[in-house]
């Protein structure tokens, strides 16, 4: 069975780094060029959540970060993000049945909208 509409939502505190990561001074040995020094923000003060709704009836992939709608037509990375998403996409399965919603092979025929803020 497919279902019409199947959404998901995620928060992600927000991490500010002091000191940036620059790259390995021996890749090898998993060494960093320099140390990198970050702080995560508690999700009560500032955080992200993201939204994607996945629905056969949409026409096209849309994503809206912080109320703005960005062209995903023009920009390669947000499409090939899109292709990574529908790729890693299991079976949905309804927790209360058991059953297969969403079968991982037919994840190709859904169309993402994703909402960020």
């Amino acid at each position: 069975a497919t279902m019409a509409l199947a959404v998901a939502t995620a928060t992600a505190p927000t991490n500010i780094a002091v000191v940036k990561y620059w790259g390995k001074r021996d890749a090898k040995l998993n060494l960093p060029v320099n140390s990198s020094l970050s702080v995560t923000l508690h999700q009560d003060d500032l955080r992200t959540v993201t939204s994607v709704a996945a629905s056969t009836a949409y026409e096209a992939d849309r994503v809206w970060l912080n109320g703005e709608e960005q062209d995903v037509a023009s920009n390669k990375r947000l499409q090939a993000v899109f292709r990574e998403m529908r790729a890693r996409a299991g079976d949905r399965v309804d927790p209360a049945t058991g059953e297969v919603v969403i079968a991982k092979a037919d994840w190709p025929q859904y169309r993402l909208h994703v909402v960020s803020e």
